[in-house]
């Protein structure tokens, strides 16, 4: 597609001018078709400045585009992105009933109309302020499957990549899958498995991260303090790049569970009085330590017990 090759090509010389001449040359095109690729390009949100004499410059975009992930990806991800969706993990789900995916994917949305986390809470994605994304990794009949570890890994991961764009920001990890600056919630973490009937085992993993990136009017009904990282304007495109490479590093041997010492090093819990939700009632006691398998160690000052499952509801400090 020739709207791609023109992109590519202001990709590579960003912030260089370029002239009309030198555009259609490289893309044996005339200067009228370079034109009205331009102009399809602004309406897709590309920032591409003109000038006399200097030709075009691109300066960048407040879009999601396949291209300018790519361009600092090097995972195995195959991308789509859009503008508006009602859920990337319901996306991705879909997707997986309607066809047979082989290869890793993202789907990365400016904005959710339905976006929710786990036990089916609404998660806030207003446009323009964050990253809301889901990744389908197809699970190999022989691979065995650890939920525990797989999303406390993609919690580092994230961290992780969130600190090539933010290296002043001190994250913190709430068990299992939330990401905390300043006491406030800016990050979550879904994961879930899409059985395989016939074979009884789960064939593919959905993990959705919503990452609230820019201060917006959050609602006050929210049931818990949420923020998000930072004023400062980001480079999105390359944030998914940056977590999704730092994914890759970590994903093949995660069941080794040797993130797990980064991951008590980032927790706001370890040391700390906290009520824990489970299906078995509410738990009270002080985080110890979590196990290689990423299970919560807690002593209720009668004995210590290891909670598999569960939600931290209130945190002591």
């Amino acid at each position: 597609m020739q709207t791609d090759q023109l992109l590519n090509l202001f990709i590579k010389h960003k912030d260089e001018w370029l002239s009309g001449n030198e555009l259609a040359d490289k893309l044996s095109i005339s200067r009228t078709m370079i034109w009205k690729m331009i102009r399809n390009l602004k309406q897709l949100g590309h920032q591409i400045e003109s000038k006399k004499n200097a030709g075009y410059k691109y300066v960048g975009s407040n879009n999601f585009d396949r291209l300018l992930i790519q361009q600092n990806l090097y995972a195995p991800f195959e991308i789509q992105t859009f503008n508006e969706m009602d859920s990337t993990n319901t996306y991705a789900t879909k997707l997986l009933s309607q066809s047979k995916i082989t290869d890793p994917m993202v789907i990365v949305a400016d904005k959710q109309t339905a976006g929710h986390g786990r036990r089916g809470r609404e998660f806030y994605s207003p446009k323009d302020t964050g990253i809301y994304m889901s990744m389908i990794l197809p699970i190999n009949d022989n691979a065995v499957f650890d939920g525990g570890l797989i999303t406390t890994m993609t919690a580092v991961a994230t961290v992780h990549g969130l600190k090539k764009s933010y290296p002043n920001v001190n994250f913190q990890l709430k068990w299992v899958n939330d990401i905390y600056v300043n006491n406030k919630k800016v990050s979550g973490i879904l994961t879930e498995s899409v059985m395989d009937v016939e074979l009884m085992h789960p064939s593919a993993l959905v993990i959705g991260i919503g990452i609230n990136l820019n201060p917006n009017n959050f609602p006050k009904d929210m049931g818990r303090p949420i923020g998000a990282i930072s004023n400062n304007q980001v480079d999105k495109n390359k944030v998914v790049a940056d977590i999704l490479n730092e994914f890759y590093k970590l994903y093949p041997n995660y069941q080794k569970g040797e993130f797990m010492d980064e991951y008590r090093r980032l927790s706001m819990l370890i040391n700390h009085q906290v009520q824990i939700e489970t299906h078995r009632g509410l738990i009270a006691g002080k985080v110890l330590d979590f196990d290689h398998h990423g299970r919560l160690i807690l002593n209720n000052g009668n004995e210590t017990k290891v909670i598999m499952t569960g939600e931290v509801v209130k945190v002591h400090f």
